[in-house]
């Protein structure tokens, strides 16, 4: 719930890690059916709340959600999984008691991030009183509360990541979800104010896995003893925390519900919410496909055939990116048919008025399904960082994201929420295809066919 959500960014740095598996055993077996387990838990979540409140307390639901968590991997310490990795990869290379001391480093510095996003949020709340009709500031306050435990929470994982405990962090993500669903079951059966009610009870269970968090960095770590990091490796783990402001904002734009801001001032919060869920469902899709193949069918293929090699990566490239569109596109076509009959089945016929900006959204989840591929290789490849070619890169992506808030005034004006799926759309298919091509010229211009 709350802080759950990830961007496309943190999907395909997520799918990344994913594509270097090279066994398939129990362990693995384990690890996917638990990350499938939260994903059908989270939806479980979305439905009950769906159901219980309604199209129009849902979409302010929604709305608020998304406000209080967009500007969080700018603000918090670790929260985009980039720079997770990156912070994770310096600690793991100290001594148990010096990764204790980054541990306290980085705790006390989250303390004063959740200090500004405090102070932001607070200001940001009477500024949209202002601004979007129908908004409540006491909603995106305590969305807020409920998501500081969330920025925490990421130093643990971090710890967590660093000490090679994927286990544990799989399993706290699955412990959080089932305490967001028992504590969402129970806010059902309550006469009130449900908003109020559904967001505490994502705050208490956050706050709970939390706790559990700590206590497993307690448990695998000499707190005691924990010795300060130098001048030097703090510099590293503060360059580690720097990211680009202008690489999350380009991706803010043009991944991440950007348009609900312009949508919440012509639109009713019923109209916002069919939206902002159609994105939700759109995005979690973009990961299926590359899932389903770096999880599943590619460590089977090298169980089966451990004599399977790429002849080199643009072999690669070309061969994987061929395998996402086998199974992206069944994907999305299956779902663009039968998204009708599972929305009046799950939702309620009240929500069918998503059907549409689903399906255009479906459209463009394909390409960012594909887009997995190149942006991979993109981010793995040693000289890319330096070439101009990432200015190129980015430099296209302005474009796009220029192009997205031009178009995007006029037709949510004339269409409506259809009008903000459409230019979302051509958004992402155009920011996709740019990452295809460019990875394509990447790899051919660093002579990977040789």
């Amino acid at each position: 719930m709350g802080g759950r959500d990830i961007s496309f960014l943190q999907t395909r740095t997520f799918i990344q890690q994913q594509f270097h598996v090279s066994s398939f055993n129990r362990a693995a077996v384990w690890q996917n059916s638990c990350r499938a387990c939260s994903i059908l838990i989270n939806a479980s979540i979305y439905i009950c709340i769906a159901r219980m409140l309604g199209p129009r307390l849902f979409g302010s639901y929604l709305f608020t959600q998304w406000l209080a968590t967009v500007i969080i991997p700018v603000i918090g310490t670790g929260m985009s999984t980039l720079t997770s990795r990156q912070i994770a990869a310096t600690q793991s290379r100290e001594s148990p008691r010096l990764m204790a001391g980054i541990f306290y480093f980085l705790w006390y510095r989250q303390h004063r991030n959740i200090l500004w996003y405090c102070l932001i949020y607070l200001a940001l709340s009477f500024f949209l009183t202002r601004v979007f009709h129908d908004f409540v500031p006491g909603f995106l306050l305590l969305f807020s509360l409920a998501t500081l435990p969330l920025l925490l929470s990421s130093v643990a994982g971090i710890t967590l990541r660093s000490l090679r405990r994927s286990d544990l962090l799989i399993m706290l993500n699955l412990f959080g979800g089932l305490l967001t669903l028992f504590f969402t079951l129970i806010a059902t059966q309550i006469n009130g104010h449900p908003i109020e009610i559904f967001i505490l009870a994502c705050a208490l269970s956050n706050t709970l896995t939390l706790v559990l968090a700590v206590y497993c960095v307690i448990c695998l770590l000499p707190l005691e003893q924990a010795l300060t990091p130098g001048i030097f490796l703090k510099e590293r783990l503060i360059h580690n925390m720097h990211h680009s402001r202008i690489h999350f904002l380009l991706d803010a734009i043009i991944w991440q519900r950007s348009e609900l801001l312009l949508l919440a001032c012509w639109c009713n919060p019923q109209e916002l919410g069919f939206y902002a869920l159609s994105t939700i469902i759109s995005g979690k899709i973009i990961g299926v496909a590359p899932s389903l193949f770096a999880q599943w069918i590619f460590p089977l293929v090298l169980r089966s055939f451990p004599g399977h090699r790429y002849l080199n990566q643009y072999d690669a490239f070309v061969r994987t990116s061929c395998y996402i569109i086998f199974l992206s596109v069944p994907i999305c076509t299956l779902m663009i048919l039968l998204c009708p009959i599972f929305i009046a089945s799950y939702l309620g016929t009240d929500y069918l008025p998503m059907v549409e900006p689903l399906r255009i959204l479906l459209i463009a989840t394909v390409f960012g399904s594909i887009a997995t591929v190149g942006l991979t290789y993109l981010a793995s490849h040693e000289s890319y960082a330096k070439s101009q070619m990432q200015q190129l890169q980015r430099a296209c992506h302005v474009g796009v994201a220029g192009l997205k808030i031009i178009l995007a005034v006029p037709l949510i004006i004339l269409w409506g929420m259809q009008g903000a799926a459409l230019v979302s759309a051509i958004a992402q298919i155009t920011s996709a295809l740019i990452s295809i091509l460019l990875c394509k010229k990447v790899l051919l211009r660093h002579g990977t066919l040789h």
